[in-house]
């Protein structure tokens, strides 16, 4: 029984069936990506997410496990799919095929399992070539969907898969236009000091890469010692590389934290590279298209409605906005003193771990304030009615 299932999933897979949805707004396809390395076929756990109605090719946005660099390692990663579906869904709302790959020897994949990470450079060498191998076998193998786009492909790793992302992009593979680096690191799990091998590591990527990278920091982070993300920057630019480096002051002590509990920290830097490049995400237009559908003229109002909508597209979903008429009404032409400003008609609850859930926060904030309250928005879909 359990061959038979496997083989449904995987013909479901290569023909970009659905043999699962989580709701009508996006498709989930859980099951195995048979893929090869070194001439070996391996089964990868994945995940692919996109919206029900895409049409055509999507670019490809593709996340892989974080947390140690071994499946054994003391504080352990992530070893489900689940994990990282929630990201995945917010790059299918954005209009991308989002797939999530489990390396080899995590989860349900395929070994073998990585080594454990010394602080010689051949150790760390044949461990970042594993990962990397493992990134570029899954974006070979999702290239071949029918609604696949290999041409616009993006990485997005936290912590050791932080650092496979930026090894791959060393690479420069056909397609790879982006990666992202949340709070990338790796220890030995022999705690020797791996400073020297790192540095040298990422002087060596940024002299080949060609691929635009964007690495997202906190000062806080126990796990990234501040000072040494500093001079592995440097390093990477000394190479010749293309980065962008942003370092957050109060967002998590370690690397899960930025990727996982702020993750609206790094997406909204995310967005913005997106929205540079001309890759799908959302824009301002879709901002000023809500401001016009809830017929919101006052200039201070469109103003400040713009603002709080800018943070509710850039935040993670589930998430839903609730908006009250009256109090739009309310809007006249106000005095000088902002202090008096009426309050904003629209309240948003995002984050939530169902939609359900976010429309009913967004109603109970709403109607703290008013009676007239009703859903407008569901994740990024104008549900207000007709435009």
């Amino acid at each position: 029984m359990k061959v038979v299932r496997s083989v449904i999933l995987l013909v479901a897979l290569a023909l970009g069936l659905a043999p699962s949805a989580r709701s009508n707004e996006l498709t989930e396809i859980p099951g195995v990506f048979p893929v090869t390395i070194g001439g070996k076929t391996y089964r990868l756990e994945g995940l692919i997410v996109k919206q029900s109605d895409a049409k055509g090719r999507l670019p490809i946005a593709l996340f892989t496990n974080g947390g140690e660099a071994t499946a054994t390692a003391a504080m352990g990663a992530a070893t489900n799919t689940a994990t990282y579906a929630p990201f995945a869904r917010d790059l299918a709302r954005r209009g991308w095929l989002a797939v999530v790959a489990l390396r080899r020897g995590f989860g349900t994949s395929d070994g073998p399992k990585p080594g454990p990470v010394g602080c010689q450079a051949d150790s760390f060498n044949a461990w970042v070539n594993a990962a990397a191998d493992d990134l570029q076998a899954t974006i070979n193998f999702v290239a071949q969907r029918p609604d696949a786009d290999a041409s616009k492909v993006i990485v997005i790793g936290s912590m050791d898969a932080g650092v496979a992302a930026v090894a791959l992009s060393a690479r420069n593979p056909a397609g790879l236009v982006g990666v992202f680096n949340i709070a990338g690191t790796l220890q030995s799990e022999s705690k020797c000091p791996m400073q020297d091998t790192l540095l040298d590591a990422f002087r060596e990527f940024g002299a080949k890469s060609r691929v635009p990278n964007i690495w997202i920091y906190s000062q806080d982070d126990r796990l990234s010692d501040p000072d040494f993300t500093d001079r592995i920057h440097s390093a990477f630019l000394d190479g010749g590389g293309d980065v962008k480096f942003v370092m957050f002051f109060r967002n998590g002590n370690v690397g899960p934290a930025i990727f996982g509990r702020a993750k609206q920290a790094w997406y909204a830097q995310m967005d913005g590279f997106l929205a540079l490049n001309d890759l799908p995400t959302w824009n301002v237009t879709d901002i000023e298209e809500i401001i016009g559908d809830l017929k919101i003229t006052n200039g201070i109002e469109r103003e400040y409605t713009g603002y709080d909508l800018d943070r509710y597209f850039a935040d993670p979903g589930e998430k839903a906005l609730a908006f009250s008429p009256a109090t739009h009404k309310a809007w006249v032409a106000p005095p000088n003193a902002v202090v008096s400003l009426p309050h904003l008609p629209i309240w948003a609850a995002t984050g939530a771990s169902t939609l359900d859930a976010a429309r009913k926060s967004a109603l109970l904030n709403c109607q703290k304030t008013a009676q007239d309250c009703t859903i407008v928005m569901e994740n990024f879909r104008w549900v207000g009615g007709s435009r």
